[in-house]
């Protein structure tokens, strides 16, 4: 039985050759996992970037509109791109002061942002804006247009908003046309 022994067992470590394939084999698979890797990182920094300036632009957006939606006046300072709000009297704001919007670096962070300005304090609303327009239509229905940028990924956002305290009809005389059609109609 010692004869047979030695066939099955070898004392013997692996030759060059076999250990060369073995590192190419795994070199092979190391180099595809790595790339995968990056190339997953990549675009997870791609959504992110792209998702933080659509995020800024919705919010800023939002945030403009709602303002002149409920604004008793609107003027959009076109040579500075400020726009001036001067909101409705309400039970916490009886006398209401003259609000300002516009972009500007004021943290020093190399980005811009879209501030709000409300007596004489100055606070950020949105990052990364870069560029942004208001502008009246026509009477009392103002087109909003905002631009964000971050690392590259450009987002813009437009909406319209129609102020609720504008009317091209006076509401005395739809006061009488009402009361008019309501006293004919019930006699």
């Amino acid at each position: 039985m010692q004869l047979n022994r030695r066939w099955f067992h070898s004392e013997h470590g692996l030759t060059l050759l076999e250990v060369i394939v073995a590192l190419v084999i795994s070199g092979i698979f190391l180099i595809t996992t790595l790339r995968l890797l990056t190339d997953q990182w990549r675009g997870a920094c791609f959504l992110k970037n792209h998702l933080e300036a659509h995020y800024a632009v919705m919010t800023a957006g939002k945030t403009v509109s709602d303002v002149i939606r409920m604004a008793k006046n609107v003027e959009w300072v076109k040579d500075t791109a400020v726009l001036k709000i001067l909101p409705l009297p309400d039970g916490a704001n009886p006398a209401p002061t003259l609000d300002a919007y516009f972009i500007a670096d004021l943290d020093q962070d190399g980005r811009d942002d879209l501030y709000w300005q409300h007596a004489g304090v100055s606070q950020p609303l949105a990052s990364c804006i870069t560029r942004w327009k208001c502008e009246e239509v026509e009477p009392g229905l103002w087109e909003v247009l905002l631009q964000a940028s971050v690392d590259g990924q450009v987002v813009s956002w437009s909406g319209w908003v129609r102020r609720r305290t504008y009317s091209p009809v006076s509401t005395l005389s739809i006061d009488q046309g009402v009361m008019s059609a309501f006293l004919s109609s019930s006699f």
